[in-house]
Formats: C-alpha cells, structure tokens, sequence
C-alpha cells in the first residue's frame, strides 16, 4: 500500500482475482465505517468514506502495469461519480 496522489492510495494484491479483491475492498470498508471518524466538512457523509476503485490483468508484452494503473484509476473515479462510498471494477 502507497499514497498515489492527493488523497489516494493504491495497493496491489499479487496473484488476486476479482473476486478477492471485492473481499478486501469490502473489509477495508467495514472496518472504516465502523471507526466513524467524523468528516465535519464533507456535504456529502458525516462520517469518512471510501470509495474504491479496482481492477485486475496479469501484466504481459499486450498489458502493461501502467494500464492496470489507469484502469483501477477510471474505476475509482466512477465509484465518485455514482455517489462515493462504493466499489467499482473495470
């Protein structure tokens, strides 16, 4: 896990499919909304949130690291779209 961006991080899970992924990105959830951090400045929760991104190729000559990057990327920035607080998969 990394900082990758402003206010984003990333965390790469070898050898995990999507389903797995989904598992983790789920207890990640969890575990954060049980905390209730409160977000006193956020119009959209009182409470912080996550929205997660995900995505999964096994990187070869075709399929770069760097297209599984921007895939997970568009993924998060669609679970921000559909109101936050989510999971995307692309």
């Amino acid at each position: 896990m990394a900082r990758y961006g402003g206010e984003e991080f990333i965390l790469v899970l070898p050898n995990t499919e999507k389903d797995g992924a989904f598992l983790i990105a789920e207890r990640i959830m969890k575990k954060l909304k049980r905390k209730a951090i409160p977000h006193q400045k956020s119009t959209i929760s009182k409470f912080v949130s996550i929205s997660i991104g995900i995505s999964t190729i096994i990187p070869n000559v075709k399929k770069s690291p760097k297209e599984l990057i921007s895939l997970a990327d568009q993924a998060l920035y669609l679970s921000k779209e559909q109101g936050r607080n989510r999971i995307s998969y692309l």
